[in-house]
């Protein structure tokens, strides 16, 4: 048996010669990684201009083309420069930008002879294989190194290789390097969907994201012709709301979307992507985030037993969302046992019930409780969820022709959809307020979380069915969760609406890190309470009229961007400050809406026609109270 002596030298041998060899892996790429630095030309007093602090970037060839993250676009500058590892600096020009992967080229002019990076044609990285992260800071471009592991492939979307090294801000632009000095990719800022407030949040924190270099030679000659690359889009909107499940049918095709062009239809089996076969959404959404608007790709797709092959030419943008609503509360059900017979999947037979009409809306009088929707238009309906996001993506303005069964007698209805954004609904179903539960207000604990919260809610064995969530953020400084919620008591078993009031752990502000904890909140209270899952929606004191915009409506903005597949809802002041946060496309199949308590007739704050150019819906709800706020939320779960 070895003495305790043999292994501690052992150990110490290792952690010298991977010292080692760290030290000359960095040293093998060094002289390709220089520094990049941004001036800017607002910000101080009297124009006072401001420098942000440097990252890192990459030189790709001898005629001066650098490239770096793409953070050192996000804001206008006034100057870009760029300092070589003799420590010289250069003014660079923006050649073009890779919008789909968080780069953009850098040209310089010098008489200094550069040491361009090897890129290869294809990258063999291997998940598990060390990886050191390089790049270099400040005016005398000191190396910066941290190593890792390479702990996954095809993440973003299929865009970037994952390590665990810790990377700052100021890595990214440089390079992921094998332990061999091999270079794998240009590290950029980003965090996974839904990870953070803003995508350079999960610096120095072990996740470090980086773009294949074999992707970034492939572009690279039309980013030197000043070609921007953008992602490509095709318009597709995935039936099953897990990604993961074994299903690939489509619930809607986009509006003027490639896939329409092409020839798809709501209904068809994606069977391949690009030649290469998929089983999952999940598969046909990694092999789509590879290519650029642009592109052309095959997809091959079963439609009523036959395969078919469509080539869909992608392009850089498709007409926003103008999500659409019938007006009505709908459930799923087991099939009738002829549907049962018919079907070819091993999963029972579904059908859509119309289990409320709202009133005032687009199905009043045309719809009726009771009737199953067996299609819209062509187009096969066996589940609520594929309802919905048929009329997220459905066109404004447009009518459309719905298959119902009544009382065993079919039945075509035309009717013309409302926009969601035309006004907020609030005339709950009378069933939905008779019932008698006791409700009361508890203090809510998170491990690890020093979030004070507590939650108004009927008691765990008085558990309605389909109560709505809404998660009000309290102000920094403001205390007492409990005490708060009295006054929202009778108003939430009015309307079914359990509320939770949480408090910022810091007195003076919110934290980024705490919308994961917000998240943690909504996840806890669905265990105990009967929560409809699309009936969530997160809410400052902003919300109601005559309430001042304070950091909470900042934050549940924040948290309604970042946490989308949780909240279907953000209710904040229409002058509320926006938050830093990277905005995504709103999503067919994660819809979010916002509501602002101002007049129809009112202007919008600047904010507004960004979000709408994006999807949301914006309903400027005119006076909005305590009990139009919670009837909002309830009704979040209608089609």
């Amino acid at each position: 048996m070895r003495a305790p002596e043999a292994f501690a030298a052992d150990d110490l041998q290792y952690r010298q010669a991977m010292a080692e060899a760290v030290r000359a892996t960095a040293n093998h790429v060094l002289p390709s990684v220089v520094v990049v630095e941004v001036v800017g030309g607002t910000g101080g007093a009297e124009g006072e201009v401001e420098q942000d602090a440097p990252t890192s970037g990459v030189i790709v060839d001898k005629d001066g083309y650098v490239l770096a993250s793409s953070i050192v676009v996000r804001r206008p500058s006034a100057t870009i420069l760029v300092v070589l590892p003799d420590g010289s600096r250069h003014a660079a020009e923006v050649v073009s930008k890779d919008e789909h992967r968080d780069l953009v080229l850098l040209k310089i002019k010098t008489d200094t002879e550069l040491s361009p990076i090897a890129m290869p044609d294809k990258i063999e990285g291997r998940t598990g294989q060390t990886t050191v992260a390089v790049g270099r800071y400040g005016i005398d471009a000191s190396p910066l190194v941290s190593r890792g592991v390479l702990s996954g492939k095809e993440r973003l979307d299929g865009i970037a290789i994952q390590a665990d090294a810790r990377v700052t801000a100021s890595f990214y632009g440089g390079l992921l390097v094998d332990l061999y000095g091999n270079a794998l990719g240009i590290l950029i800022p980003a965090v996974a969907e839904g990870g953070a407030e803003a995508d350079t949040d999960w610096y120095d924190s072990g996740i470090a994201f980086a773009i294949p270099l074999d992707v970034v030679k492939k572009n690279l000659d039309r980013m030197r012709d000043g070609q921007d690359i953008k992602k490509g889009l095709i318009g597709i909107v995935s039936k099953s709301k897990d990604p993961y499940e074994n299903q690939t049918e489509l619930a809607a095709i986009r509006v003027r979307s490639p896939a329409e062009t092409a020839g798809l239809k709501a209904g068809d089996k994606v069977r391949a992507v690009d030649a290469q076969k998929v089983q999952r959404h999940q598969d046909v959404r990694l092999l789509l985030g590879k290519f650029d608007a642009g592109d052309t790709i095959s997809i091959e797709v079963d439609r009523d037993g036959k395969r078919l092959s469509f080539d869909v030419t992608l392009t850089d943008s498709i007409p926003p969302l103008q999500p659409q609503r019938l007006g009505v509360i709908a459930v799923n059900q087991a099939g009738t046992e002829t549907q049962a017979d018919e079907s070819k999947d091993d999963d029972p037979a579904k059908q859509v019930l119309v289990r409320e009409v709202i009133s005032g809306t687009a199905a009043d009088g045309k719809l009726e409780p009771g009737d199953i929707i067996e299609k819209i238009g062509v187009a096969k309906v066996d589940d609520v969820e594929s309802l919905r996001r048929q009329m997220m993506a459905a066109e404004p303005g447009k009518a459309i022709e719905l298959a119902v069964r009544r009382a065993d007698e079919n039945k075509t209805i035309s009717l013309t959809p409302d926009s969601i954004d035309s006004g907020v609904m609030t005339a709950i179903p009378k069933a939905w307020s008779e019932a008698d539960a006791k409700w009361s207000i508890n203090e809510l604990k998170l491990p690890d979380a020093a979030n004070v919260a507590a939650v108004l809610a009927p008691k765990a064995d008085e558990s309605l069915k389909q109560l709505g969530l809404m998660v009000l953020l309290m102000n920094p400084g403001e205390a007492a969760p409990k005490e708060w919620l009295e006054s929202w008591r009778e108003v939430a078993e009015t309307t079914g609406v359990v509320v939770c009031a949480v408090a910022a752990e810091d007195t003076q502000r919110w934290h980024p890190k705490e919308i994961d904890v917000i998240g943690r909140f909504v996840a806890s209270i669905q265990k105990t309470s009967a929560i409809e899952p699309l009936a969530v929606a997160v809410a400052a004191p902003g919300a109601i009229s005559g309430t001042k915009a304070e950091a909470a409506d900042s934050m549940a903005l924040a948290v309604a961007m970042s946490a989308s597949r949780t909240f279907y809802g953000v209710a904040v002041s229409a002058k509320t400050r926006p938050p830093a946060v990277r905005l995504r496309e709103n999503d067919a199949e994660a819809s979010l809406q916002v509501l602002l308590p101002i007049a129809p007739q009112e202007d919008p704050p600047s904010w507004a026609p960004t979000l709408r150019k994006s999807g949301y819906p914006v309903i400027q709800a005119g006076e909005v109270d305590k009990e139009t706020l919670l009837r909002w939320v309830r009704l979040l779960q209608a089609v």
